[in-house]
C-alpha cells in the first residue's frame, strides 16, 4: 500500500501511453463484439434455415406417406364398388339378390364402414317408389355383425343425394361430399358411388361404398409431427374430411400441402412457428444473455485494468515484475519434481533418473515416484496445451496422483479416481495424458494403467520393444470411463524408459520429426550393463538436441528411467512419527522475513522441498505484516511440527482480522503480458502447500499451512 505515492508519480509520458493503450483495448473489445455477434447472427440464421428445411422434410415425407395410405384405403374402396356394380348388372332380375351383393362387399373390404345398391325410383315396382339395399358393419359387445335394410324412403330420399345423382351422370367413380347419413352408418360419410346399367346400357342404379370421416381421422393422426401442431383433409368441394381446431390470431403458422391425386383431396399440417423454432430460440437466448454478460464482465475488467494501471503502475516495474513471477514460477515447478536419483536412501532394487525441459518458462509435463509397502509408484504425464494453465493442471494432476495413490493400490482405480476429479472441475476443457506403473520391489511385477499416454519402452538385453498398453483417453476427458489395470514381469536388469511427445515431436529445419523409430534406434545404440539410467537419459537428450540443432524447442522433453535390481536389499519402510517441534517469532518488519530461510534451514527438511515450503511461508508471513499490522507494531510467531509425514506451520498474530484464504485470486487463465502484476500470493501458498486454514482463536488471527512429506503416512 506504501506504494501507492510512487506509482501515482507516473511521467506525463507514460500516463497519455498508458490512457492511449486503454482506449485501444475498448475499440478492441467493441470490434470483437460486433465481430461476435455476427458470428451468432450467421449461426442464428443458418441453424434457423436449416431446421426449417428438416420441418419440410418431415413434412412432406409424413404427408407422403399418409397420402399413400388414403390412396390404398380409396383404390380399394373404388375396386369393391366396381365389382359390386358388376356383380348388381349380372343379378338385376333378383332384387333381394342386393342384400346379399352389398354384405358381401362390406365383409371383403374392412376399410368401408358400408355399401349401399339404389336404384331409380319404381324400378321395381313391387319395392316400391324408394329402393335401396344397405349394408353396414354393427358392432354388438365384442363381436360384429353384418346387417342389411332397405332405408330407401320419403323420409331419406337418396335420389337427392349428391352420391346418387354424380352416380347417374358420371361414367366413372366419384366421391362425393362429405354428409351425414341418417338412414343408414349415422354417422358423418364420405361416399364414392358408380352407376349400374341393364342390358341395354341404361343406368338403372348407382352402387355406393362409404368411409367414416372418423376412419380418415385416425389415418390423419401420425402427421402431428410437432407438439401442438395439427392435421387437416379437406375434399376437393373444400369441405373438411378432418377439421384443424381453430388457429390463434397473431400467431405465426407454417403450413405444408399435399393433393391426394386420386380423389382430389388435399392434406395439410399446420405447425405453430414458435414449436418449430423452439428449441433455437431458447438457445439463442442463453447465448445472448451470455455474451451481454460476457461484454459486460470484460468491460468491468478492462475499465478496473485500465484505471488501476494508470494508478499503479509504469511499464518497466511491470515487465520486471511480470518475468519475475515467471522465475518464481519456473521454480516451483521444477521444485515439486523429484531430484533425488537414487530416490530413496533405503532402496537399492531401482536405478532412476528423470528430466524435464520446459518449452516456456512453465510447462504441462510430469513425473513423479515414490514408495508405498514395497511398492514403487511412478507416473508421466503431459498436459494438453501450454504455459500457466498447464503448468496449474499440471500441479494438479501431481497432487492428486500422491493423494489417491497413498490411499489405492490398484493403478487403474487410481485413474479413475483422477479422471472423475479432473472432469469435474476442467472447464478450460483440458486433458492429460499420463501413465501409471506400481513396481513390486520383491517379485519384479509392473502392474501399470495407460491413459493416452505414448507407450514405455522395454530395454532388456536382447531387445528393445514398447511395452503392451491400452491406449484408453485421456483423463479429465468424461467422468465414468473404466480403465483397466495391465500387468509385465521386468527381469533383472531391465530398464522402463518413459517418455512425453515432445521427445518424438521434436522437430529440426527441415520439418522432421524425431519420431519413434530413431528413439528406439538410439536406446540400441547405447546398450551395455555398465551404462546407467542417468547415461541413457543424458544420451536421448543430446541426440534430440543434435537432430532439432537451430531449430526452436516446439515442446516440453520429459523422460524418465528405471532399472530393476532385484538382487539388492528390499525396501524397508518405517512408521516412525516422532514430532520435532520448532518455533520463531519475528517483529512486524519486512525485513525480518530472510530470517525465515535460515531458520527453515535448521528443520532438515529434503531438499526439493526447501523452496517451495520457504516461498509459501514468506508469502504467508508477508501478508501478516502487511495487512495484521498497517502500523507495522506487533510480531509474528511461527511454530513448526514435523512428523514423517507431515510438516505444519502455525502463524500466529494479534492484529486486525484478515483472513487471507478469503482473498481474490489472479486471473491465471490470462497471458503474462496481460495478466496485472502481483495477486498470485494466496494462489502460490495453496499449490506449494497441501492444506490451509484460517482460524480467529482468542482475538488472534491463525494461519496453519500443512505440507506432507509422505503419501503413505498420509
Amino acid at each position: 500500500m506504501g506504494n501507492g505515492s510512487k506509482y501515482n508519480r507516473l511521467s506525463d509520458r507514460n500516463k497519455s501511453g498508458i490512457k492511449i493503450r486503454n482506449r485501444a483495448g475498448f475499440w478492441i473489445i467493441i470490434i470483437a463484439a460486433a465481430f461476435l455477434e455476427t458470428i451468432a447472427c450467421i449461426q442464428y440464421f443458418y441453424s434457423r434455415e436449416g431446421i426449417r428445411r428438416e420441418a419440410i422434410g418431415r413434412a412432406e415425407s409424413e404427408l407422403g406417406r399418409a397420402e399413400l395410405e388414403i390412396n390404398v384405403v380409396t383404390a380399394e374402396v373404388e375396386m369393391a364398388v366396381k365389382d359390386m356394380a358388376m356383380f348388381a348388372e349380372r343379378y338385376l332380375q333378383y332384387p333381394d339378390s342386393m342384400f346379399a351383393i352389398t354384405r358381401q362387399t362390406v365383409m371383403r373390404t374392412p376399410n368401408m364402414t358400408g355399401a349401399a345398391i339404389g336404384f331409380i325410383p319404381n324400378y321395381y315396382p313391387e319395392k316400391g317408389f324408394w329402393y335401396e339395399a344397405y349394408s353396414s358393419e354393427v358392432k354388438v359387445g365384442d363381436k360384429s355383425n353384418i346387417q342389411s335394410n332397405q332405408i330407401g324412403n320419403k323420409d331419406h330420399d337418396y335420389l337427392q343425394a349428391e352420391w346418387f345423382i354424380n352416380g347417374t351422370t358420371k361414367d366413372s367413380c366419384c366421391w362425393c361430399e362429405p354428409y351425414y347419413d341418417n338412414a343408414g352408418a349415422k354417422q358423418m360419410l364420405v361416399s364414392c358411388s358408380y352407376p349400374i346399367r341393364n342390358s341395354k346400357g341404361e343406368i338403372v342404379a348407382v352402387a355406393l361404398g362409404d368411409i367414416s370421416l372418423e376412419h380418415l381421422k385416425r389415418i390423419s393422426e401420425y402427421l402431428q409431427i410437432y407438439p401442438e401442431s395439427y392435421c387437416s383433409i379437406t375434399s376437393s368441394g373444400g369441405k373438411s374430411l378432418v377439421d384443424m381446431p381453430d388457429t390463434i390470431p397473431g400467431k405465426r403458422y407454417s403450413i405444408f400441402k399435399e393433393v391426394i391425386d386420386a380423389t382430389g383431396w388435399s392434406m395439410a399440417i399446420i405447425i405453430p412457428n414458435e414449436i418449430i423454432y423452439k428449441d433455437l430460440n431458447r438457445i439463442g437466448l442463453i447465448v445472448n444473455i451470455l455474451m451481454v454478460l460476457g461484454l459486460a464482465l470484460l468491460f468491468f475488467i478492462t475499465y478496473r485494468s485500465a484505471k488501476d494501471a494508470i494508478n499503479l503502475f509504469d511499464i518497466s516495474t511491470l515487465n520486471e515484475r511480470m518475468e519475475s513471477e515467471l522465475r518464481i514460477g519456473h521454480g516451483i515447478q521444477m521444485a515439486m519434481l523429484p531430484k533425488s536419483f537414487p530416490p530413496f536412501k533405503n532402496c537399492e532394487n531401482v536405478e532412476m533418473h528423470g528430466i524435464l525441459i520446459p518449452q516456456k518458462e512453465v510447462g504441462g509435463d510430469l513425473y513423479d515416484f515414490f514408495l508405498k509397502k514395497g511398492y514403487l509408484y511412478f507416473c508421466i504425464g503431459d498436459v494438453s496445451g501450454k504455459g500457466v494453465p498447464a503448468a496449474l493442471v499440471m500441479s494438479v494432476t501431481r497432487a492428486l496422483f500422491r493423494t489417491i495413490t497413498a490411499k489405492e493400490d490398484d493403478p487403474a482405480k487410481i485413474i479413475e479416481q483422477m479422471n472423475n476429479s479432473m472432469a469435474e472441475m476442467n472447464d478450460q476443457n483440458m486433458f492429460v495424458t499420463l501413465f501409471l506403473g506400481a513396481l513390486n520391489l520383491s517379485t519384479g511385477e509392473l502392474r501399470y494403467c495407460n491413459a493416452g499416454h505414448n507407450a514405455p519402452i522395454l530395454m532388456s538385453s536382447d531387445e528393445v520393444i514398447e511395452l503392451d498398453v491400452k491406449a484408453n483417453l485421456p483423463l479429465g476427458i468424461f467422468s465414468g470411463y473404466n480403465y483397466a489395470t495391465q500387468s509385465k514381469k521386468i527381469e533383472e536388469g531391465d530398464i522402463l524408459f518413459l517418455y512425453t511427445d515432445g521427445i518424438t515431436e521434436a522437430e529440426n529445419n527441415k520439418h522432421m520429426l524425431y519420431g519413434e523409430e530413431r528413439l528406439k534406434d538410439g536406446l540400441r545404440n547405447i546398450g551395455g550393463e555398465s551404462t546407467t539410467v542417468s547415461d541413457i537419459v543424458v544420451s536421448i537428450q543430446k541426440d534430440v538436441e543434435s537432430f532439432v540443432g537451430k531449430a526452436e524447442q516446439s515442446d516440453d522433453i520429459t523422460m524418465l528411467a528405471l532399472r530393476y535390481l532385484p538382487n539388492q536389499e528390499t525396501l524397508q519402510e518405517t512408521n516412525n512419527v516422532q514430532e520435532e517441534h520448532y518455533q520463531l517469532e519475528l517483529r512486524s518488519d519486512i525485513e525480518q522475513i530472510p530470517t525465515l530461510a535460515e531458520w527453515l534451514a535448521t528443520i532438515g527438511l529434503p531438499e526439493e522441498m526447501n523452496m517451495p515450503i520457504n516461498l509459501a511461508l514468506e508469502e504467508a508471513v508477508s501478508n501478516v505484516m502487511l495487512y495484521a499490522y498497517p502500523d507495522k507494531k506487533g510480531s509474528v510467531l511461527i511454530e513448526a511440527t514435523k512428523t514423517m509425514a507431515m510438516i505444519k506451520f502455525i502463524i500466529t498474530d494479534s492484529g486486525i482480522k484478515f483472513d487471507p484464504t478469503k482473498q481474490k485470486e489472479a486471473d491465471i487463465t490470462l497471458s503474462a503480458e496481460e495478466r496485472a502484476i502481483g495477486g498470485l500470493g494466496i494462489h502460490l501458498v495453496r499449490q506449494l502447500m497441501d492444506k490451509i486454514e484460517y482460524e480467529r482463536k482468542d482475538n488472534k488471527n491463525q494461519l496453519t499451512l500443512i505440507k506432507l512429506l509422505s503419501a503413505e503416512n498420509i
